[in-house]
C-alpha cells in the first residue's frame, strides 16, 4: 500500500485598500501647486492694477516686441519709469553699493500725475530744441506754441501772412508744414499718452455754403492726423483719440475771430486723469425712466 502524501493547505490572502490609500502625499502635492498658482496669479493682478500708465505701455511693448526695451522708447520709459512697479521701489536702480537693494526711505518718489507732468514738459522742451537745431523749422518758431490746459499738453501751430500751413480754402498741407508736423509726431511717438487733433479756421465765411468752416476744418485735423501716423517714428496706431473740426468757434485768446492766426492745427496731448475721465463719462447707463403716479 502506497504512502499517503500530507495534504497541503493552500491559504490565499486578500489585501483590502481600505482608506489607508489616502494617506498618500500625492493630492497634497497638487493641492500646493495650485494654491501657490493662484497666489500668483491674485499678486499678478495687484501689480498690474498699482502700476501707472507708463509701466503698463512698457509691459505692454515688451510683449508685443522682445527688443522693445532696447528701442529709443523702450530705454526712455526704462531711465524715466523703471524703478519698480510699487511706489518706493527701485525695480533694477542701483543702490549706494552698486546693488539694488538701497535705502529708498530718503528720496520719496513723486506722484504719477507729476512724473507725468515731467515727462510732457520734457517733450515740449525736446520739441523747441528740435525747431531750433533745424534750419528750416528754426523760421516757423514763433507760430509754434505750447502750453498746459486742464486736459493735458497742448501745441498749435498757427498761419501767419507770409507762411500759411495749407494752401488756400483747401487741405492740401504745404512742405514746410509736413516736416513741422513729423517732427513734433517723432516726440510725441515716444509717449504713452492719446493726443486730440483740432482744425480751427477764422471768421471769414465760403461764398459756396455747401462747403463751410465746418468742412475744411476738420479736413484739415485729418490730413495732419494722416501725416503725423505715417511720419517714421511718428505716431503710433490708435495714439490718436479723435479728430475734430472747431471750424471759427474757438478763437485764440484776445484775437479777433477774423484774425488769421485763428488758422491753426491743435494738438493735446490728454493726460492719462483726463482720458480716464472722458472714458468712464462715455460708458453708457440706463436711461431713468419717468415715474407717474398710480
Amino acid at each position: 500500500m502506497a504512502e499517503q502524501q500530507p495534504e497541503v493547505k493552500i491559504r490565499i490572502v486578500k489585501k483590502k485598500g481600505g482608506h489607508g490609500a489616502a494617506h498618500g502625499g500625492a493630492w497634497k502635492v497638487a493641492y500646493a501647486d495650485f494654491v501657490t498658482a493662484m497666489m500668483a496669479f491674485f499678486l499678478l493682478m495687484w501689480l498690474l492694477n498699482s502700476a501707472n500708465a507708463n509701466t503698463k505701455a512698457g509691459i505692454a511693448g515688451m510683449f508685443q516686441d522682445p527688443n522693445f526695451f532696447n528701442t529709443e522708447r523702450g530705454k526712455e520709459i526704462l531711465a524715466n519709469h523703471g524703478k519698480g512697479i510699487l511706489p518706493g521701489g527701485r525695480g533694477m536702480a542701483p543702490g549706494p553699493d552698486g546693488d539694488g537693494d538701497g535705502d529708498t526711505s530718503a528720496e520719496a518718489p513723486p506722484a504719477s500725475a507729476e512724473e507725468e507732468h515731467k515727462t510732457l514738459e520734457a517733450t515740449a522742451e525736446a520739441i523747441e530744441k528740435s525747431f531750433q537745431k533745424d534750419e528750416l523749422l528754426q523760421a516757423f518758431q514763433d507760430q509754434l506754441s505750447m502750453d498746459f490746459t486742464d486736459e493735458g499738453l497742448r501745441i498749435q501751430i498757427q498761419d501767419k501772412a507770409a507762411q500759411v500751413l495749407f494752401d488756400s480754402g483747401s487741405a492740401t498741407l504745404k512742405a514746410y508744414t509736413l516736416s513741422i508736423l513729423k517732427e513734433i509726431a517723432k516726440e510725441l511717438g515716444k509717449l504713452p499718452n492719446r493726443v486730440v487733433i483740432g482744425g480751427h479756421t477764422d471768421a471769414a465765411q465760403y461764398a459756396n455754403k455747401a462747403y463751410t468752416n465746418w468742412e475744411l476744418s476738420a479736413e484739415r485735423a485729418n490730413a495732419a492726423r494722416r501725416v503725423m501716423e505715417s511720419a517714421a517714428g511718428g505716431l503710433r496706431p490708435k495714439q490718436v483719440r479723435r479728430v475734430t473740426g472747431y471750424a471759427d468757434t474757438v478763437p485764440l485768446e484776445g484775437k479777433d475771430p477774423k484774425d488769421p492766426q485763428n488758422r491753426r492745427i491743435s494738438i493735446v496731448v490728454i493726460s492719462a486723469a483726463t482720458e480716464a475721465t472722458e472714458t468712464r463719462n462715455q460708458k453708457s447707463r440706463p436711461r431713468e425712466k419717468e415715474k407717474h403716479g398710480e
